[in-house]
């Protein structure tokens, strides 16, 4: 046996790490709790439907069926129009974006994880509905489904961190500080407000993330601080003493969304955007 490899539980407590949202966690360890009752002859079902639980939330959150329809490359394969579980899979990946742009471009194989976590679930799905001649009861039996089920959603939730990284990365290297500094010039208006005169100094942008791939357009979330200073009164009033200036610096946020044909083209950008002075007017507000 390999000491280095990881146990059962361990594969799945890491799924943990690839998720960022309460209900997923809830989902996962509610599925490391039933792996852990070995007495209990359902664990397997009961893992089963904890990871069910996860699947079918994530497919609800990333790839809701009326939008999964608008993508370019979807084509009905269901009678009723509906899209298979596969192509929920692909959209809640790479969204609208075409198989041949992930491919050559993000440098991602979709298909066979596709294929792979489809089978999974289908084996998955078949213990969740247990009957009397389907339970598995030998524990080695048990960790053996288990493990292709945790290894098949390990997989998904790295594509989708995979996608997100390729497909950020050239938008991230054009996000310099005058890029966003010109995204944010309007959102500059709450800043405005709170002194006669104001100067940018720095602006640090700390994390860009997607934040969605729909069917036609994706998101980018982009937060940092912007260091500021206002001035109350001319110049004139500062230097003789009558003015005052104060350096102070404020977190901002800002959303952007560009067409999936051109997603790197900041001149396409759509935003909205904010920079919180909560805190000054806290600093502000008079003692009670």
């Amino acid at each position: 046996m390999d000491s280095d490899k990881p146990t059962l539980a361990e594969t799945v407590a890491a799924l943990k790490l690839k998720t960022d949202d309460q209900f997923s966690g809830w989902a996962i360890e509610g599925s490391l709790r039933a792996l852990a009752d070995h007495k209990n002859p359902l664990r397997l079902n009961f893992f089963s439907t904890g990871m069910r639980i996860l699947f079918e939330h994530l497919m609800d959150t990333l790839s809701p069926e009326s939008e999964v329809v608008k993508a370019s490359w979807f084509t009905p394969e269901r009678r009723d129009g509906k899209p298979t579980r596969g192509q929920r899979v692909l959209f809640a990946i790479q969204g609208g974006l075409s198989e041949a742009f992930v491919k050559d471009e993000l440098k991602v194989d979709l298909p066979p994880l596709r294929k792979r976590l489809t089978d999974a679930f289908a084996e998955l799905s078949k213990h969740v509905h247990g009957g009397e001649n389907t339970i598995i009861t030998d524990q080695a039996d048990q960790e053996t489904v288990a493990e292709r089920t945790a290894a098949a959603m390990g997989a998904f939730l790295d594509a989708l961190r995979d996608c997100r990284e390729a497909v950020l990365k050239p938008i991230a290297e054009a996000l310099d500080s005058a890029a966003v500094d010109r995204m944010l010039s309007d959102a500059m208006l709450e800043v405005d407000e709170l002194a006669t005169h104001f100067s940018v100094d720095e602006l640090y942008v700390d994390s860009v993330t997607v934040s969605a791939i729909g069917a036609d357009k994706i998101k980018y979330a982009v937060t940092g601080s912007v260091e500021v200073t206002l001035q109350w009164g001319s110049n004139s009033d500062v230097w003789r003493g009558d003015g005052a200036e104060s350096s102070q610096s404020f977190p901002f946020q800002c959303e952007f969304q560009l067409p999936l044909d051109d997603p790197w083209n900041l001149d396409l950008a759509k935003l909205t955007y904010g920079v919180d002075v909560s805190r000054w007017h806290d600093m502000m507000a008079p003692d009670e």
